[in-house]
């Protein structure tokens, strides 16, 4: 028997409800849009699955309404002004160039580029053969320790490319706060 999909309405919450082969009943709710699916065997009436809709409508409805808050905030992240955007890089690249400005002579180390971008996983890189530094737009909206927590942190890659104990020496003669504030930025989300 060919799958077959189509849509019930329960208090105002629309269901997509797709019959196939199966051996039970299914409900979930997409958390990227807070769709509402339920997947069902051929052999199970449509009042039942109404029943099974309606047993479980106030479930339904938290839930779909905490993922579609939840999408709605995400879309609002993306959509920041590319304005505000382009003026938040501006920002913090001149505020990098001033670090880098005042730490090239005490590190002894010459760096040849930065880019400021948004990144998902780091607060920051360095390519050690090129000796250019990317930073986290993210660190725009932390203290300003942190950002230059991590200027220093990429600079020292310079010297040292790995985390060794050489590495960390180095981070401990040039910036002794260093746990301290990379402990706040390992509690933080990029």
């Amino acid at each position: 028997m060919k799958e077959r999909t189509y849509r019930i309405v329960i208090e105002d919450v629309t269901i997509t409800v797709t019959k196939k082969r199966m051996k039970h009943m299914y409900l979930r709710i997409k958390k990227e849009s807070g769709e509402v699916l339920i997947s069902a065997p051929h052999e199970v009436s449509d009042a039942r699955i109404v029943r099974f809709a309606q047993e479980r409508i106030d479930w339904i409805r938290a839930y779909r309404n905490k993922y579609e808050d939840a999408a709605r905030q995400r879309a609002a992240r993306e959509s920041l002004d590319k304005e505000e955007l382009a003026c938040r890089k501006r920002h913090l690249k001149k505020e990098v160039e001033a670090l880098v400005t005042k730490w090239e002579p005490v590190m002894q180390v010459k760096v040849s580029g930065i880019t400021i971008r948004q990144m998902k996983t780091r607060w920051g890189s360095c390519n050690v053969n090129t000796n250019h530094i990317n930073i986290n737009l993210a660190l725009y909206d932390k203290p300003r320790e942190c950002l230059e927590y991590v200027v220093v942190h990429e600079m020292t890659h310079i010297l040292e490319a790995s985390h060794n104990q050489v590495f960390w020496g180095y981070m401990t003669a040039f910036y002794p706060e260093w746990r301290r504030v990379r402990s706040y930025l390992n509690d933080e989300t990029v």
